[in-house]
C-alpha cells in the first residue's frame, strides 16, 4: 500500500489542515503519544526495562513527551518515570495557547526531573527533543544529550525516536551536527522523506508511521509515496506459455572482462519468469564467450539493427565502458529499455546519446555513485536532491538504488524501504536490473519497474533468513529471485 509521505512543509500543511478541521494541535499532540504509547508498551514487554527515561525539547516534539509521560503514569503505574529536559521554554512560549507548554504543566508529578549523568541501569529511552523543524547543526545541552543516548551501552537501552531522530535533516537525512541513533522512530501523520535518504535509515531504525487522526487533504499531494509493507505481485505463468511468449531480452555486453555483469542480468531475467536471453558483444569476443552460460544466445554487435524488434527488453550498461554501435538503431523500438552501470559515464561523456532515448520507454537504475558523476553533482548535495533533479521525459522511470529505493516518474515517488542488508555487495544491482527487464513487460513501465525493486527486496529478504546478512552469493541470490516468483 502506497502512503503518503513528505518533507517539513508537507508536515505542516499536514497539521494546519487538521487545525482547519477543528481539530486541535493539543489533540494532535494526545493522538501523536498514544501512537508512541503504543509502542512503549510493546518494547517493554519484551525487554522488561525497569525504567523510561524521556528527553524532551520545548518544541512540538517535546508537547509529545509530556503528553507520553502522563499516559505511561496512567496505564503503566508500575514503571518509574524520569525526564531530561534538555531544551528549557523561554518566558515567550510560556503561554496557553502553546500546547506543548499545556503537557508541560499537565505533566504528572511523580515524574522525576533528573540530570542525564545519572542515569544508570536498564532504560527505554524516548527521544523527544527536535523534530521536523530543525535546520542548522544541534549545539549545547541537546548535543551533549543525544551523545550521551547514542554513548549510553548498547545491551542497556532501547531507543525510541519521536518523528525523527534528533539531529536528523527531515528531508534529506543528513545528520546535522549528531543525531541520535534510535531503535525504532515512530514518525506522525506522513512518513518523512529523511529517514529513508542519507542516512535516515541508519539512525532511525525501524520505522512506523503513527497515526494521529489528522484528516487527510487531498490537495496537498507532495508526490511522494512510501511503499508500506511492500508484497511482490505475482502473474499466473499460463500453461501454454512458450519461450518467446515469456519474453525475450537481450543485453547489450561490454568489456570481456565484466562478463559477469551480463550473466548475472540474464539469469536473474530467466529466474523471474523470463523466456529467451541473447547476448551482444564485439564480433571477435564471442569465441571466447560461447559456453560460458548455457542457454545464453550470442550475436555480434553489427547485427543488433535487423533484429531490435524481436527483443521485449534491452539491457545496456552492465560492463560496458565505450559506445558500442549506432544508437539510433532504436528509433522505432516499442520494449523497454534498461540503462544502466557504464552507460552513465557514456551518457555524461556523450550528452547528444540523450536525444536517442527520449522517444523511448526507459527504465535508469543509477546507484549514489553513477548518478552522481552524471549530474556533476558537488560531493556534498543530498542523495534526494539528486533523485529529484534527476532529468525524466513521461515515458521514462528512474530507479535509484540505495538502501531504500527510490522508484521515480514524472509526476510521482514511490519509496521501497531497506529491506536486507544482504543486498550489499556486488553484481546485486545486475540482478535489479534483469529483473526489471522482465517485470516492466508484464506490469507496465512504473509498476513493472516498483514490483521489480520489490522482488529484488524480497529476494534479498529470504536470503538473509536461508543463510545470512554476510552472504554475498550471487548465485544464491538469483535462486532467491526464483523463490519469490510462485
Amino acid at each position: 500500500m502506497k502512503i503518503p509521505a513528505g518533507k517539513t512543509a508537507d508536515s505542516r500543511a499536514f497539521d494546519k489542515s487538521a487545525a482547519e478541521a477543528g481539530i486541535p494541535s493539543l489533540i494532535l499532540m494526545e493522538n501523536a503519544a498514544f501512537s508512541v504509547y503504543e509502542e512503549v508498551k510493546k518494547v517493554v514487554s519484551e525487554h522488561k526495562f525497569a525504567k523510561t527515561v524521556v528527553f524532551t525539547g520545548n518544541g512540538g516534539n517535546g508537547g509529545d513527551g509530556f503528553a507520553l509521560l502522563r499516559m505511561l503514569r496512567d496505564r503503566m503505574p508500575g514503571m518509574p518515570l524520569f525526564l531530561v529536559v534538555a531544551a528549557e521554554f523561554k518566558e515567550a512560549n510560556k503561554i496557553p495557547e502553546n500546547s506543548a507548554w499545556q503537557n508541560r504543566m499537565m505533566m504528572p508529578e511523580n515524574v522525576q526531573v533528573i540530570d542525564f549523568n545519572d542515569i544508570c541501569g536498564e532504560v527505554l529511552f524516548v527521544d523527544a527533543m527536535l523534530g521536523t523543524g530543525l535546520r542548522s547543526e544541534i549545539s549545547g545541552r541537546i548535543k551533549d544529550a543525544v551523545a550521551f543516548i547514542n554513548s549510553y551501552p548498547q545491551d542497556r537501552k532501547f531507543v525510541i525516536s519521536i518523528d525523527v531522530p534528533t539531529g536528523l535533516d527531515c528531508d534529506t537525512g543528513e545528520i546535522l551536527g549528531e543525531a541520535v541513533k534510535a531503535d525504532l522512530t515512530v514518525t506522525m501523520g506522513i512518513y518523512k522523506t529523511g529517514l529513508f535518504a542519507g542516512r535516515g535509515a541508519e539512525r532511525a531504525g525501524k520505522i512506523i508511521l503513527g497515526h494521529i487522526s489528522a484528516v487527510q487533504d487531498n490537495k496537498r499531494d507532495s508526490g511522494y509515496f512510501v511503499e508500506e509493507n511492500p508484497q511482490v505481485t505475482n502473474v499466473e505463468t499460463p500453461i501454454d506459455g512458450f519461450k518467446n511468449k515469456n519474453g525475450h531480452l537481450l543485453v547489450v555486453g561490454g568489456e570481456i572482462e565484466m562478463l559477469g555483469a551480463t550473466i548475472i542480468s540474464a539469469k536473474s531475467f530467466l529466474a523471474c519468469g523470463g523466456g529467451l536471453v541473447t547476448a551482444a558483444f564485439q564480433k571477435d569476443f564471442l569465441p571466447f564467450i560461447a559456453g560460458k552460460m548455457p542457454g545464453l544466445m550470442l550475436v555480434g554487435n553489427e547485427k543488433i539493427a535487423d533484429e531490435i524488434n524481436k527483443f521485449s527488453s534491452v539491457v545496456i550498461g552492465p560492463g560496458l565502458s565505450e559506445i558500442p554501435f549506432d544508437f539510433s538503431i532504436f528509433k522505432d523500438y516499442e520494449g523497454t529499455v534498461v540503462v544502466d552501470a557504464g552507460m552513465f559515464d557514456i551518457l555524461k561523456e556523450n550528452e547528444h546519446l540523450l536525444d536517442f532515448f527520449k522517444d523511448l520507454n526507459v527504465v535508469f537504475t543509477p546507484h549514489q555513485g553513477e548518478i552522481r558523476r552524471f549530474l556533476n553533482a558537488d560531493k556534498n548535495e543530498p542523495w534526494i536532491s539528486l533523485v529529484e533533479r534527476f532529468p525524466l521525459e513521461k515515458n521514462h522511470i528512474l530507479v535509484a538504488k540505495s538502501h531504500a529505493t527510490f522508484v521515480r516518474n514524472t509526476e510521482k515517488t514511490v519509496i521501497v524501504p531497506a529491506g536486507a542488508r544482504a543486498l550489499a555487495f556486488g553484481g546485486s544491482g545486475d540482478a535489479l536490473t534483469g529483473i526489471i527487464a522482465k517485470e516492466t513487460a508484464l506490469h507496465g513501465l512504473f509498476e513493472g519497474a516498483l514490483n521489480a525493486v520489490i522482488r529484488h527486496r524480497a529476494a534479498g529478504i529470504e536470503l538473509e533468513k536461508r543463510y545470512s546478512a554476510a552472504m554475498h552469493d550471487i548465485e544464491k541470490l538469483v535462486e532467491m529471485i526464483g523463490v519469490t516468483e510462485r
